[in-house]
Protein backbone atom coordinates (compact mmCIF):
# COMPACT_ATOMS: atom_id res chain seq x y z
CA UNK A 1 0.00 0.00 0.00
CA UNK A 2 2.42 2.63 1.17
CA UNK A 3 4.52 1.64 -2.41
CA UNK A 4 1.53 2.66 -4.48
CA UNK A 5 0.69 5.60 -2.74
CA UNK A 6 4.22 6.56 -3.51
CA UNK A 7 3.62 5.58 -7.18
CA UNK A 8 0.32 7.69 -7.34
CA UNK A 9 2.40 10.84 -5.17
CA UNK A 10 5.26 10.52 -8.09
CA UNK A 11 2.51 10.29 -11.41
CA UNK A 12 0.69 13.64 -9.77
CA UNK A 13 3.76 15.00 -9.73
CA UNK A 14 4.55 14.39 -13.04
CA UNK A 15 1.44 15.07 -14.86
CA UNK A 16 1.30 18.31 -12.65
CA UNK A 17 4.91 19.35 -13.77
CA UNK A 18 3.99 18.34 -17.47
CA UNK A 19 0.84 20.59 -17.18
CA UNK A 20 2.67 23.79 -15.92
CA UNK A 21 5.57 23.32 -18.50
CA UNK A 22 2.53 22.89 -21.50
CA UNK A 23 0.70 26.49 -19.80
CA UNK A 24 4.21 28.06 -19.63
CA UNK A 25 4.41 27.66 -23.36
CA UNK A 26 0.94 28.52 -24.24
CA UNK A 27 1.11 31.55 -22.34
CA UNK A 28 2.66 33.64 -24.88
CA UNK A 29 5.92 35.63 -24.37
CA UNK A 30 7.42 37.58 -21.54
CA UNK A 31 9.15 40.49 -23.61
CA UNK A 32 8.84 40.97 -27.26
CA UNK A 33 10.19 42.75 -30.55
CA UNK A 34 7.23 44.95 -31.82
CA UNK A 35 6.31 46.70 -35.00
CA UNK A 36 3.21 49.03 -34.41
CA UNK A 37 1.32 50.02 -37.62
CA UNK A 38 0.91 53.26 -36.64
CA UNK A 39 1.53 55.38 -39.83
CA UNK A 40 1.04 55.44 -43.53
CA UNK A 41 4.45 54.17 -44.00
CA UNK A 42 3.17 50.88 -42.66
CA UNK A 43 -0.25 50.70 -44.10
CA UNK A 44 -1.74 50.99 -47.80
CA UNK A 45 -4.83 51.61 -47.78
CA UNK A 46 -7.07 49.26 -50.61
CA UNK A 47 -10.29 50.61 -50.06
CA UNK A 48 -12.31 52.62 -47.29
CA UNK A 49 -9.66 52.27 -44.71
CA UNK A 50 -6.88 54.29 -42.84
CA UNK A 51 -4.51 54.33 -40.17
CA UNK A 52 -5.05 56.87 -37.74
CA UNK A 53 -4.25 57.62 -33.86
CA UNK A 54 -7.31 59.50 -33.47
CA UNK A 55 -8.79 57.96 -30.18
CA UNK A 56 -12.21 59.12 -30.53
CA UNK A 57 -13.17 57.51 -33.80
CA UNK A 58 -11.08 53.96 -32.29
CA UNK A 59 -13.16 52.91 -30.12
CA UNK A 60 -10.64 53.51 -27.53
CA UNK A 61 -7.65 52.31 -28.92
CA UNK A 62 -4.56 54.56 -29.18
CA UNK A 63 -4.22 53.56 -32.80
CA UNK A 64 -5.48 51.45 -35.79
CA UNK A 65 -7.04 51.15 -39.23
CA UNK A 66 -10.69 52.09 -39.36
CA UNK A 67 -13.32 53.65 -42.10
CA UNK A 68 -13.25 57.18 -41.93
CA UNK A 69 -16.95 57.56 -43.24
CA UNK A 70 -19.49 55.45 -42.78
CA UNK A 71 -19.50 52.85 -45.39
CA UNK A 72 -22.57 50.37 -47.39
CA UNK A 73 -22.08 47.92 -49.92
CA UNK A 74 -18.02 48.28 -50.20
CA UNK A 75 -14.77 46.35 -48.89
CA UNK A 76 -12.83 47.29 -45.94
CA UNK A 77 -9.20 46.45 -46.48
CA UNK A 78 -5.43 47.22 -47.08
CA UNK A 79 -2.12 46.08 -46.50
CA UNK A 80 0.03 46.61 -43.03
CA UNK A 81 3.71 46.24 -44.18
CA UNK A 82 6.39 44.89 -41.73
CA UNK A 83 10.08 46.24 -41.96
CA UNK A 84 12.07 43.50 -40.54
CA UNK A 85 11.22 40.03 -39.85
CA UNK A 86 8.24 39.54 -37.05
CA UNK A 87 6.88 35.51 -36.14
CA UNK A 88 3.58 36.63 -35.64
CA UNK A 89 0.98 39.29 -36.10
CA UNK A 90 -1.84 40.87 -33.43
CA UNK A 91 -5.17 43.14 -33.39
CA UNK A 92 -8.31 43.55 -32.02
CA UNK A 93 -11.05 43.89 -34.75
CA UNK A 94 -14.66 45.54 -33.40
CA UNK A 95 -17.55 46.29 -35.23
CA UNK A 96 -20.59 48.66 -34.13
CA UNK A 97 -23.30 47.43 -32.88
CA UNK A 98 -25.20 49.23 -36.09
CA UNK A 99 -24.02 46.38 -38.51
CA UNK A 100 -26.94 43.96 -39.19
CA UNK A 101 -24.66 40.85 -39.49
CA UNK A 102 -21.71 39.01 -38.54
CA UNK A 103 -18.60 40.17 -40.91
CA UNK A 104 -16.01 37.60 -41.70
CA UNK A 105 -12.55 39.43 -41.85
CA UNK A 106 -9.53 37.92 -44.00
CA UNK A 107 -5.62 38.03 -43.45
CA UNK A 108 -3.87 37.09 -46.05
CA UNK A 109 -0.02 36.61 -47.27
CA UNK A 110 1.58 39.55 -49.54
CA UNK A 111 -2.13 40.77 -51.06
CA UNK A 112 -5.97 40.21 -51.58
CA UNK A 113 -4.71 36.79 -53.79
CA UNK A 114 -2.58 35.76 -51.08
CA UNK A 115 -2.54 32.17 -49.03
CA UNK A 116 -4.73 32.84 -46.09
CA UNK A 117 -3.41 33.28 -42.63
CA UNK A 118 -6.13 34.14 -40.57
CA UNK A 119 -9.83 34.09 -40.70
CA UNK A 120 -12.06 35.51 -38.08
CA UNK A 121 -16.03 36.31 -37.96
CA UNK A 122 -17.10 39.28 -35.67
CA UNK A 123 -20.50 40.13 -34.55
CA UNK A 124 -21.98 43.45 -34.41
CA UNK A 125 -20.87 45.30 -31.17
CA UNK A 126 -18.09 42.63 -30.18
CA UNK A 127 -14.42 42.95 -30.14
CA UNK A 128 -12.27 39.65 -31.57
CA UNK A 129 -8.74 39.25 -30.36
CA UNK A 130 -6.43 38.14 -33.77
CA UNK A 131 -2.74 36.66 -32.81
CA UNK A 132 -1.22 34.30 -35.50
CA UNK A 133 1.91 33.38 -37.40
CA UNK A 134 2.75 35.21 -40.48
CA UNK A 135 4.83 32.72 -42.36
CA UNK A 136 7.47 34.78 -42.70
CA UNK A 137 5.18 37.31 -44.48
CA UNK A 138 6.48 41.22 -44.76
CA UNK A 139 2.96 42.12 -45.79
CA UNK A 140 -0.45 40.84 -44.22
CA UNK A 141 -3.55 42.18 -46.58
CA UNK A 142 -7.27 42.72 -44.29
CA UNK A 143 -10.44 42.76 -45.86
CA UNK A 144 -13.79 42.55 -45.26
CA UNK A 145 -16.91 43.21 -47.32
CA UNK A 146 -20.14 45.28 -46.60
CA UNK A 147 -22.93 43.46 -47.78
CA UNK A 148 -26.73 44.29 -48.32
CA UNK A 149 -27.34 42.23 -45.27
CA UNK A 150 -25.41 44.62 -43.22
CA UNK A 151 -26.38 48.25 -43.72
CA UNK A 152 -24.57 50.70 -42.71
CA UNK A 153 -21.19 50.54 -40.78
CA UNK A 154 -20.57 53.75 -38.97
CA UNK A 155 -16.93 51.85 -37.31
CA UNK A 156 -14.87 49.39 -38.06
CA UNK A 157 -11.87 49.18 -36.26
CA UNK A 158 -8.42 46.77 -36.31
CA UNK A 159 -7.31 48.21 -33.27
CA UNK A 160 -3.53 48.12 -32.08
CA UNK A 161 -2.37 46.02 -34.96
CA UNK A 162 0.97 44.95 -34.26
CA UNK A 163 3.70 42.49 -35.92
CA UNK A 164 5.90 40.90 -32.77
CA UNK A 165 8.24 38.37 -32.43
CA UNK A 166 9.01 36.91 -28.82
CA UNK A 167 12.49 37.79 -27.44
CA UNK A 168 12.05 35.39 -24.11
CA UNK A 169 8.98 32.89 -22.71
Amino acid sequence: MKKLLQTVVMLSCCLLMGAVSAVAEEGGCTKTRTLAIKSGKLYQDYYGSAVTSDKTILHGYRWGVTNPKPQSMAYFGGTMKATGSFAKFRAKIYIDDGIKAPMEFSFKNNDRNGELLKSVTVAPGETVDVDFETGGSKKIFVQSELRINHDTARRIVIGEPEFYSCITK
